[in-house]
């Protein structure tokens, strides 16, 4: 038999061993090679530039860190001589009292005290100060200056402070207003703040602005009062994050006054207030848009419901909505929830009674002066009561007593003020403190009005001294 014989394959060495086939050495062409080497170094510039991001953001996060607590622990310090105020004063009046700010009637910054050191709170330095003021807290401006009235309060101002390398690195402000303490509630007959929510029934959606540009002012009085610690503690567990040293006057307890002290006592002030605004609606020409309605109601903008000259009853009989660009003055009474697009322009008493305050804080502010009273009632008893902003806002709040009188004469000239035993239904009262001045009484009648965080303002006056230590 035949046998043909086969060629082997080139590369092939012997019937079955494989060689490898000796390869040239690749050669990329050269503008090849500087697209790989440039390549390379962007890579290695994305590296060095993710990895120095990276240290600088975590090197930004440690200080911000850092000087958060140091700012809490200069806040606490302040605190700290905040509580201690009182006996600040009296250690102060010990020495030489008829020179000292607000002895007799010494008007003025100039007339603060020095800057004294108490010591040390943690880390930080507490020093604390004592200076007279007008009977309200300062404007900013020279003008305010000048037309402050004799008549002063006393204040102590408690500044925490912490240094490093001979520099201040956190300074906090709180300043306290001493008075002799009165026989009722902490401001008004009705115990009552700019704010006021006067049950003890905190809702779960309270919320307030934290525009810079919103503020509450307790007029030398708490900025907003609740009616027990609990409804308190709700109130500031919602400020305390949304910029506390715009609630001037703080947050405090305060005993609420007729009417709002029982359901019972509010139920026959609103019959009371719906049958004077029944009675003013029949009459032509009383009121300003309206003063009575039933159901719910809704006003766009643009209307007004009494004038300062003028004031008004307006009371709604169900829920309450209200835009832009609109004012009045009086007595504004709603029985449903009360929602204001922005700053309401109006100056007197304004309450509802579904238990809900709710602000829009889109647009122009606008200026309130007098008491929003928020009260949740079912008639028999009292119900959750809420603060809501669903934006940041613009406007202030501000506890005007006197626009308040003005509310109640209106009602007691009309005959709606008493009730059947000839007894007011509502006091409001102008002047919260006792007989006396603190130099006058024992210590034991000095008390805390009210309390505020001071963010910038004071350099208008204090200034100079400021800056030298």
């Amino acid at each position: 038999m035949l046998t043909r014989s086969r060629k082997k394959p080139e590369g092939f060495r012997g019937d079955t061993t494989m060689q490898s086939r000796n390869l040239k050495s690749i050669q990329l062409p050269a503008r090849q090679q500087g697209m790989v080497l440039l390549l390379g170094l962007l890579l290695l510039l994305t590296l060095t530039i993710l990895g120095v991001s990276s240290f600088q953001n975590a090197n930004l996060q440690e200080r911000s860190a850092s000087n958060a607590r140091l700012q809490s622990v200069a806040f606490e310090a302040a605190a700290a001589g905040a509580a201690s105020s009182i006996n600040f004063f009296d250690a102060q009046r010990d020495t030489t009292p008829d020179d000292q700010c607000g002895a007799l009637d010494h008007v003025g910054w100039a007339d603060a005290t020095d800057w004294v050191d108490v010591g040390s709170v943690g880390d930080a330095t507490l020093k604390q100060r004592m200076y007279c003021l007008a009977d309200t807290y300062p404007c900013v401006g020279e003008s305010c200056v000048e037309a402050r009235p004799a008549r002063s309060q006393l204040f102590v101002l408690s500044r925490g402070e912490i240094t490093s390398g001979g520099e201040v690195v956190a300074q906090r402000d709180i300043e306290v207003r001493l008075a002799v303490l009165g026989d009722g509630p902490p401001i008004g007959g009705d115990g009552c703040g700019a704010i006021c929510l006067p049950s003890c029934e905190p809702g779960e959606d309270m919320e307030f602005p934290n525009s810079n540009a919103f503020r509450v002012d307790g007029n030398g009085g708490p900025a907003i009062t609740g009616g027990c610690d609990e409804m308190t503690e709700a109130i500031d567990d919602a400020v305390r994050d949304n910029r506390i040293g715009n609630y001037i006057g703080g947050i405090a307890t305060a005993a609420p006054g007729a009417p709002w002290d029982t359901p019972e006592n509010v139920s026959a002030f609103s019959d009371n207030l719906a049958a004077y605004a029944q009675a003013e609606q029949a009459i032509n020409g009383n009121c300003q848009t309206l003063c009575y309605h039933e159901g719910n109601y809704s006003d766009s903008g643009n209307n007004d419901y009494g004038t300062n000259e003028d004031p008004q009853i307006t009371y709604i009989d169900g829920d309450a909505s209200f835009g832009g660009n609109v004012s009045g003055a009086g007595i504004l009474f709603v029985t449903g929830t009360l929602s204001w697009n922005g700053t309401p322009n109006f100056n007197g008493l304004m309450v509802t009674l579904g238990g809900t305050f709710h602000i829009d804080g889109g647009g122009q502010g606008g200026n309130f002066g007098g008491s929003v009273v928020i009260l949740g009632t079912d008639g028999s008893a009292f119900t959750e009561s809420d603060f809501q902003n669903t934006g940041g806002g613009t406007g202030d709040y501000v506890y005007d007593c006197p626009a308040l009188l003005a509310a109640r004469d209106m009602l007691d000239s009309a005959g709606f003020l008493n009730d059947g035993n000839g007894d007011p239904m509502w006091s409001p009262e102008c002047d919260e403190s006792g007989t006396g001045t603190p130099w006058e009484v024992p210590l034991e009648s000095i008390g805390v009005a009210s309390w505020r965080e001071n963010v910038g303002w004071r350099e208008e006056f204090f200034g100079a001294d400021d800056e030298e230590g």
